[in-house]
């Protein structure tokens, strides 16, 4: 009679669930984080916005998520941000941090600057900057200057959920330097037509403007210099074709950056003011300071965000200045409950596409530069220490663990003493 102990039989199925597939293969214990078909172990795979758990090596290969801390950004002092390169996954030892290698950001005069540089086919390649903590709702400030007065050229503040899609931003673009843009997006439902300009401002590649982001779970409200010019109520986008409110509620980052839209698709271009005209150059987006006012009040060690990932929603009227630590009297009260519905169509009906679509659109967009960024970092090769041949073994074990299906639960269940 064979006897397996409960030990030996989690170790197999424990096995089985690290088994992720990244693309077109598996990642193996030292370079252990997925991101798009790819594997590292640097911060760039293993921040917890990028990478991708369920291919990953297991899905505790990614770093965790540091939550919200109320907090002051001054890019003049050591710890405000760092490259990718050298982050270490510590928030307190950076609160902003490169996204791209090689890096086009750095600190410089009290500023954080991020520059569009012309490469060798003649298109643009940007920088993105990110916070080290995720935010859900909260009042974010930002003291910059857009990247420039040339068409094309498309600087951003934007708060962020790439894997869900939700999205709440401020837009330049280089030809339009006298307003910002604002928008919102659900689960990268991409509606161009719901943009809204700001009033006139002086230009804002030449001078400071405060641009503030107040979201709450009722409402997001846009100001530039301390004067609203938009608010979007959560109520306003039901809608009840899909039974949910199209509001972007998850847990997202704050990110800066600046990217080349005139190379892009023709909507894209005609959007962005058309071709860069290079002459112009540099191209620099700058940040002098960031502040951030957390709507939920905890700290980096007891904060929970509130619900699960499949429910974000909370109280239409709980008042802001409530600190009670309790989360579920945050959660929402609203009769209609939303769906998790993950719409493929990620199109938009407006004829503007500022999407990537394909190779020749991969700079028309923020990720196209994350794009090159990967294809630089490599895939994981085999090492010739025959760590990686484990890996394979692994992944043969798996598939084995895999056809015996419910026969490796049953000798759990049988023999496990």
């Amino acid at each position: 009679c064979i006897t397996f102990s409960a030990v030996a039989a989690a170790a197999l199925l424990q096995t089985a669930a690290a088994a992720g597939k990244c693309g077109d293969q598996s990642c193996g214990k030292k370079t252990p984080c997925c991101v798009k078909g790819y594997c590292n172990a640097n911060a760039m795979y293993c921040m917890p916005m990028n990478c991708e758990p369920q291919n990953s090596y297991s899905p505790d290969s990614c770093w965790d998520t540091p939550h919200c801390v109320s907090s002051k950004v001054d890019f003049g002092s050591g710890d405000a941000f760092a490259q990718i390169s050298d982050y270490n996954g510590d928030p307190a030892s950076a609160a902003f941090v490169s996204q791209f290698e090689p890096s086009n950001a750095k600190v410089s005069g009290g500023r954080l600057q991020l520059e569009l540089v012309k490469q060798g086919d003649g298109k643009g390649f940007g920088a993105t900057v990110s916070n080290t903590r995720a935010i859900q709702y909260g009042t974010v400030s930002a003291v910059m200057r857009s990247g420039g007065n040339s068409g094309g050229v498309v600087s951003s503040f934007i708060i962020r959920n790439d894997k869900l899609g939700d999205e709440i931003d401020f837009e330049f673009v280089g030809h339009e330097t006298s307003s910002v843009q604002s928008n919102y997006y659900w689960h990268d439902h991409l509606d161009y037509t719901k943009m809204v300009k700001s009033p006139s401002l002086s230009d804002t590649s030449q001078n400071d403007h405060t641009y503030q982001i107040q979201w709450t779970p009722d409402q997001i409200v846009w100001s530039v210099d301390g004067n609203e010019f938009r608010i979007v109520k959560r109520s306003d986008t039901w809608d009840p074709t899909d039974n949910t409110f199209k509001y972007p509620d998850s847990e997202a980052y704050i990110s800066f950056s600046i990217w080349d839209g005139g190379s892009g698709a023709q909507g894209t271009s005609e959007w962005a003011g058309g071709a860069i005209q290079w002459g112009q150059a540099p191209f620099i987006a700058n940040v002098k300071s960031v502040e951030i006012d957390c709507f939920y009040k905890g700290n980096e060690t007891t904060y929970t965000p509130p619900g699960d990932s499949d429910d974000h929603s909370t109280s239409n009227d709980k008042d802001k200045d409530d600190d009670e630590d309790d989360d579920e009297d945050k959660k929402s009260s609203s009769e209609k409950e939303k769906s998790d519905d993950d719409d493929d169509d990620k199109s938009s009906e407006d004829d503007k596409d500022k999407s990537s679509d394909g190779d020749d659109d991969d700079d028309s967009s923020r990720d196209s530069d994350k794009d090159s960024a990967n294809e630089n970092a490599g895939k994981d090769e085999p090492s010739s220490d025959g760590e990686d041949a484990d890996d394979d073994n692994t992944g043969s074990a798996v598939a084995m663990l895999a056809s015996l299906g419910t026969t490796v639960a049953g000798l759990l269940t049988a023999y496990a003493f």
